[in-house]
């Protein structure tokens, strides 16, 4: 029996940085990434800081700090939109900035890794939905080795089974 060739883990690594810079490259110029905490680890394999500020990262925030500061224009928002304590949080941070920054902002949300009806309601329901431009970013597999992958998921079972 021959051996089995495996995954090509360093291709699907490759996509997914490719796929996340061609996001940020389409918001032009300077921004701040807001980042969920649970996301920064798994994007860390893939895409390095230096990278980031070569397609116009200015500073990076976690989503749970609730720390956003109102330095740039461009405001980038990478979160699961699974849960709605994250959506709730993106909408809080987008409107506490609208009130607060003299910066007319430009918000744009990367939903990892799939866009949801839930969200999109809560966003909606937080009047913030037509302030943003909503983008995914399909990562559902991480590659953490040459021979292993792990699912972008941080509570399956619950998602699943609850």
């Amino acid at each position: 029996m021959a051996p089995h060739p495996g995954i090509d883990t360093d291709s699907i690594k490759e996509q997914a940085r490719k796929d996340l810079l061609d996001l940020l490259e389409g918001v032009r110029g300077k921004k701040n990434l807001v980042i969920e905490q649970t996301l920064s680890g798994p994007i860390g394999l893939f895409v390095k800081f230096s990278t980031l500020q070569e397609y116009g990262v200015d500073k990076v925030f976690f989503l749970e700090n609730d720390n956003l500061d109102s330095s740039q224009k461009n405001v980038v928002f990478l979160a699961g939109g699974e849960k709605a304590r994250q959506v709730i949080a993106i909408a809080g941070q987008i409107k506490r900035l609208q009130q607060n920054s003299s910066i007319e902002h430009e918000f744009s949300v990367i939903w990892v890794p799939r866009r949801t009806l839930v969200s999109e309601k809560i966003l909606e329901d937080s009047g913030v939905l037509g302030d943003l431009a909503i983008e995914v970013l399909p990562l559902h597999f991480i590659p953490l080795d040459q021979d292993v992958l792990s699912l972008a998921y941080e509570d399956p079972f619950g998602d699943l089974y609850m």
